[in-house]
């Protein structure tokens, strides 16, 4: 089937392109509301064929129908882009730096008047911390909450600390929130009872990812 210009169709055979067109696989990811589509073009193009409309006519709706189409598909994608979103970095992902340096980072950012930054330092210094200390194996990619997760056990009195510390971490990292002077204190005087805190040793058959 040849579709150079000028096209002159007639009704029969735009009404078969039509069907040709909506026939592929990729326009049935969204049943409902291309079915809904499929009815209006198919009433359109009868109404065309009975009252002899030109040609022209079917081929302006195959054009509006194609786009429609092509619109609700790319609108689905971009939405599922939009919840999946970008793999989540680890929280000791990037250049290692010592426990020490990231407390450094994150009382310096609080001078500065960057709760932001100071959030996340002070998380990674509470993470590379357990990880000097043995307590945390270093593995590549672990979340603020599988970290809070591990460490719970390790320091039963701060889990509910560890956990909203993680959620403040993922709030400024992720969720692009804005942190507050107190939030920014509180990640770092966790980090700061933790690293004087005792920790409570697992049991090694169930340590998992700590040791």
């Amino acid at each position: 089937m040849r579709l150079d210009p000028p096209l002159d169709p007639t009704s029969p055979e735009a009404r078969e392109w039509l069907e040709d067109e909506l026939r592929k696989g990729i326009y049935h990811e969204e049943r409902g509301l291309l079915q809904r589509l499929w009815d209006w073009l198919t009433g359109l193009l009868g109404t065309t064929g009975s009252a002899g409309f030109p040609a022209w006519t079917v081929l302006i709706a195959l054009v509006v129908g194609v786009a429609v189409v092509g619109l609700v598909l790319w609108r689905t994608l971009r939405a599922e882009r939009s919840m999946t979103g970008p793999r989540r970095a680890g929280v000791l992902e990037g250049p290692s730096r010592t426990a020490a340096e990231h407390r450094a980072a994150a009382r310096a950012a609080l001078e500065h008047g960057d709760p932001e930054t100071a959030v996340l330092e002070a998380y990674r210094a509470l993470a590379r911390s357990a990880v000097e200390r043995t307590l945390l194996d270093d593995l590549p990619g672990r979340t603020a909450h599988e970290v809070a997760v591990a460490l719970a056990p390790v320091f039963p009195a701060s889990a509910p600390s560890l956990a909203l510390a993680a959620d403040t971490f993922d709030a400024v990292r992720y969720g692009r929130r804005s942190a507050t002077v107190q939030s920014a204190r509180a990640v770092i005087e966790l980090d700061a009872t933790l690293s004087t805190t005792r920790p409570v040793l697992p049991d090694p058959a169930t340590a998992g990812g700590l040791r």
